[in-house]
């Protein structure tokens, strides 16, 4: 689980990287932002397929967003409550589970082994 999440981790940095809008404060309707993440990672996938040379970067470009505390914007005022914290975690589970089902897929779909079962 904890390389999974991980895995999830580098992925939004990578992405953070890739797309300024995930960098800054929001700035829209949480019904648009919800939808944002969706976008850039179809966007990502379509480039990722017919120019994959166009998100050749190092690695350590991502690593001022491994955790270091620097997100900015506020989402509510004070801390979640017990409620919102269960709701927060299933949610990010169910995320997790999904884009491990899509990393996995593509990996069938290109003919690569599927990480974990070799």
């Amino acid at each position: 689980h904890a390389c999974l999440r991980n895995i999830v981790k580098h992925i939004f940095g990578v992405m953070k990287c890739q797309w300024r809008i995930l960098q800054l404060p929001p700035e829209y309707a949480m019904e648009v932002q919800a939808h944002i993440p969706a976008a850039l990672r179809a966007i990502h996938n379509f480039i990722h397929r017919y120019d994959p040379a166009a998100f050749m970067v190092n690695d350590d470009d991502f690593e001022v967003f491994r955790g270091d505390g620097g997100d900015v914007g506020e989402l509510a005022e004070g801390p979640a409550d017990r409620t919102e914290q269960q709701r927060a975690e299933q949610r990010q589970e169910a995320i997790t589970a999904e884009m491990w089902d899509d990393y996995c897929t593509e990996h069938i779909c290109c003919g690569l082994p599927v990480p974990g079962q070799q």
